[in-house]
């Protein structure tokens, strides 16, 4: 059965606007659902080990190995299957909504699993904070320490993904993959080249901002640009400046120097990584001094307003469709400034919102009493950005669009 799809809602604000309540509701009730199963599941997996441990120490393992599922099965998926293999078997089963995103959520969520097991399990084989017994199953109150500071490093390989693995598809086009292969091999090739990448930088920036190597009492790393907040707030920066041109800013500017890959790649992420250290440092100049967050460092204040700048770039891309369109404004560079300074206004506000009540949401740092595990002001930000991505890349913007079954005719039917 052939669906043709028509949108519900014609004007595209008013679409957007619908969708990003939806996902705000889903936000709101999914989280908690989440993490009280991953409580559950977790606190059963590891009683012995909890039950040596002061509650503090057990809440924080617990909490990590909740973000940890979030980041894994959501975050690193969903960059894995929308963005390097372009959504590909989506509908080999179906081209029905809801059913076919349901079936690629799964599949989604389980390659989460796979791929933690197989990069963070590989490397516990002989790292013990990366043992996967260790890290599920701790039986000591120390091994539930080690598992608690290797549960922190593994789920930050998500930044090393979105920093690594994205600008392969935004900056290089997926280049030297793309139009050599056909798909799903190019997103394969993509994926492993990617990947290389990203576990380096993990290794180099991420493992040693968590853990704690010392060689006869003394520190054996030095960690990345000086503080974890400091790390965030430079990998935010360097996001959205490769980032936006892909989506909402129609390659600019960097396409106005070429559009020859892999030129215009090696281009755009070199200038977004200079342009990150030059934005960061703008950006502690104006912040530092109205400390939004009541003596927090600047740094994370940085990380946590870019991060909602980003937030409402990916909305305004992929729920409110890059408005104003060419049918609005012809000239494609007038559309980028204006979708730019949109995204940098709208999300600026919604920053700042976020900045003043996120304590006070079910997805930020509020558990309503139900002693569930929150993500508090970076992480959070996910839990509702996903929603929305997922509405649009899985499920096809459904329910705010509706699928009409075409009856199709064969050669004999249209004969007279």
């Amino acid at each position: 059965m052939e669906y043709s799809v028509e949108r519900r809602f014609k004007n595209p604000l008013v679409s957007g606007v619908i969708a990003t309540t939806i996902a705000f509701v889903i936000a709101c009730i999914g989280w908690p659902i989440w993490a009280l199963i991953a409580k559950s599941i977790i606190s059963n997996l590891a009683s012995v080990g909890l039950s040596q441990v002061e509650p503090a120490a057990a809440n924080q393992y617990i909490k990590d190995v909740t973000e940890g599922t979030f980041f894994w099965m959501s975050i690193n998926s969903w960059v894995w299957f929308t963005l390097i293999f372009g959504n590909y078997g989506k509908y080999s089963k179906t081209k029905k909504q809801p059913i076919a995103g349901l079936r690629y959520t799964a599949l989604a969520f389980l390659s989460g699993i796979i791929g933690m097991i197989v990069l963070v399990g590989l490397i516990g084989i002989w790292w013990k904070p990366f043992n996967l017994s260790t890290m599920l199953m701790p039986k000591t109150a120390e091994e539930v320490l080690l598992a608690t500071e290797g549960w922190a490093a593994a789920n930050f390989y998500a930044v090393p993904v979105l920093i690594c693995q994205i600008p392969i598809v935004a900056a290089f086009g997926k280049w030297p993959f793309a139009g050599k292969v056909a798909p799903p091999w190019d997103g394969f090739g993509a994926m492993m080249t990617s990947t290389v990448f990203a576990l380096i930088v993990w290794f180099a920036m991420f493992v040693p901002s968590f853990l704690k190597f010392q060689l006869g009492g003394q520190t054996a790393v030095i960690q990345p640009m000086g503080t974890w907040p400091s790390v965030l707030a430079w990998c935010q920066c360097f996001i959205f400046l490769f980032l936006f041109p892909a989506i909402g800013g129609e390659g600019y500017p960097y396409k106005l120097i070429t559009e020859k890959q892999p030129t215009k790649g090696l281009i755009t992420v070199i200038l977004s990584l200079v342009l990150a250290f030059i934005i960061r440092g703008f950006l502690r100049i104006i912040l530092e001094p109205m400390d939004l967050l009541n003596g927090q460092p600047v740094d994370l204040v940085i990380t946590s307003l870019v991060l909602s700048i980003i937030t409402t770039a990916l909305l305004w891309h992929h729920q409110f469709f890059d408005f104003p369109g060419e049918d609005k404004v012809k000239s494609s560079g007038t559309r980028f400034l204006i979708r730019l300074a949109i995204v940098v206004i709208l999300g600026t506000i919604l920053g700042l919102i976020w900045m003043k009540t996120y304590t006070k949401l079910p997805f930020g740092s509020n558990s309503m009493g139900l002693g569930y595990s929150t993500l508090g002001l970076i992480a959070g930000q996910f839990i509702f950005m996903m929603p929305f991505l997922y509405m649009n890349t899985f499920y096809d913007k459904w329910p705010l669009i509706k699928q009409v079954k075409v009856e199709s005719f064969s050669k004999d039917d249209l004969a007279v």
